[in-house]
C-alpha cells in the first residue's frame, strides 16, 4: 500500500482530486482538521524522538495544544 497526503487551498481542486482518485479506483477521503492536527503532532513527536530536539515554534504549538485540552 502507498499513502499520499496532499494539501491545498482550493476546495474545488481537492474535490477534483478526490473524484479522479475514485475514477482510478484509489481509496481517497478528506481528513478532518483534528485528524490533520493529530498527524502533524505525531510527525513532530517522531522527529523529536529521533533528534531529541524541538524547534521553538513546535514547543509553542505543543503548549498551546495542551492548553486547549
Amino acid at each position: 500500500m502507498e499513502t499520499i497526503i496532499l494539501t491545498g487551498e482550493s476546495k474545488e481542486n481537492a474535490n477534483l482530486l478526490l473524484k479522479l482518485a475514485r475514477k482510478l479506483n484509489i481509496n481517497a477521503r478528506k481528513l478532518s482538521t483534528e485528524e490533520t492536527e493529530d498527524i502533524g503532532l505525531m510527525l513532530s513527536i517522531n522527529d523529536g524522538m529521533k533528534t531529541g530536539l524541538l524547534e521553538d515554534e513546535e514547543k509553542s504549538a505543543f503548549i498551546r495544544n495542551l492548553n486547549t485540552i
